[in-house]
């Protein structure tokens, strides 16, 4: 299995410097067909792209801290208030 997961990064990351090899990473960031026209809009719509990439992973990365707080919480408040324990055993085997 890891195997596998490793020659599929692998393809990807050649298929990926395959494709910037000629012109680097620039082709990557720039927008689409209706909005690629006006020498002036590219910079701005590839600007607010970037921009909202970046708030829009700080907000995950923020959501995911506070899945992680609460879920720290309710686990301290099983075990210490409640007293609720939780064992796993394995089958015999």
């Amino acid at each position: 299995m890891l195997e596998y997961v490793w020659d599929q990064a692998r393809l990807l990351f050649a298929s990926l410097r395959e494709e910037t090899s000629e012109s680097g990473l620039l082709p990557l960031l720039e927008p689409v067909a209706p909005f690629n026209r006006s020498p002036l809009l590219v910079p701005l719509v590839m600007a607010g792209s970037l921009i909202s990439l970046i708030l829009l992973s700080g907000l995950a990365i923020g959501a995911f801290a506070a899945l992680f707080t609460a879920l720290l919480a309710l686990y301290l408040l099983l075990t210490e208030v409640f007293g609720v324990s939780l064992e796993l055993h394995p089958f015999p085997a």
